[in-house]
């Protein structure tokens, strides 16, 4: 039995506790909301928001070229040494690090046609040859659909430079059979400097236009390069073809380089 002075003691401290567990309760609620909001609602709001805004992507266009090969070593002085009997000779050539061996090749071009030609016109010479492809980089864009548009209009402009560079390749391929002319040179000169006064959407994806701007980096580094083109081969110093070849390949590389951003 309890007296009245204890009852009213245990009602109050009953009360108490009533209001403890409730704030308790309260805090609790507060802090696992909390924790829900930061760790799972927040995080897929933003991913949802981001998959809302970018929900448009392209490939940035990628440069393939076939290799036309006459050996392919484990070791580089082996390489070295049938590349300095080719120079010897005066023919031009290559070494090319492809995983663990060393590829000696004779030509690098865009066109597929061009490399099995020139391929077959070794092997009718006594060079055993074969022609190999390589793929570049693929890289994906993602973008607003404000920006749909201009994102297009830069890819077009980054097409019409590969396709100058695919120019420059048949110049190539024209100087190692010997049937190139000073019209191929100022032809293959036209596209490039026709490209150089081709313009893009400044407010365009920051990645994307520094691969633009790039191009016209590299477009201005060939035609500065195709003067010595056109020097070597009125000179004809049998220097033609091995600076054509360069300049497409350190171009290729510099694309390549260029498109690493969207890593």
């Amino acid at each position: 039995m309890y007296t009245d002075e204890e009852s009213k003691k245990n009602t109050k401290l009953g009360f108490k506790r009533v209001v403890l567990l409730l704030a308790l309760s309260i805090v609790a609620s507060i802090g696992i909301g909390f924790v829900i909001s930061q760790y799972a609602i927040k995080p897929y709001l933003a991913k949802l928001s981001e998959k809302n805004v970018y929900s448009y992507s392209m490939e940035v266009p990628q440069i393939n070229y076939y290799v036309v090969k006459i050996g392919q070593y484990k070791d580089e002085k082996d390489a070295s040494y049938n590349l300095n009997l080719l120079t010897m000779k005066g023919i031009y050539g290559e070494i090319l690090k492809d995983g663990g061996n060393y590829v000696l090749c004779l030509g690098q071009f865009m066109d597929k046609k061009d490399a099995y030609d020139f391929s077959l016109k070794l092997n009718k010479s006594g060079i055993n040859s074969s022609v190999a492809l390589y793929y570049g980089p693929v890289y994906q864009i993602y973008y607003e659909k404000s920006s749909e548009e201009s994102v297009k209009e830069a890819i077009d402009n980054i097409d019409v430079f590969l396709n100058d560079l695919s120019h420059l390749s048949q110049l190539s391929y024209k100087m190692a059979l010997q049937t190139a002319s000073e019209k191929d040179i100022d032809d293959t000169e036209k596209y490039f400097k026709k490209y150089s006064n081709m313009t893009y959407n400044i407010n365009i994806d920051e990645n994307l236009k520094k691969v633009l701007e790039d191009t016209k980096k590299i477009n201005s580094q060939i035609l500065n390069n195709l003067d010595d083109v056109r020097t070597s081969f009125e000179l004809n110093d049998g220097n033609a073809y091995g600076l054509t070849q360069k300049l497409l390949m350190d171009s290729i590389k510099q694309y390549y380089n260029s498109m690493s951003y969207y890593k």
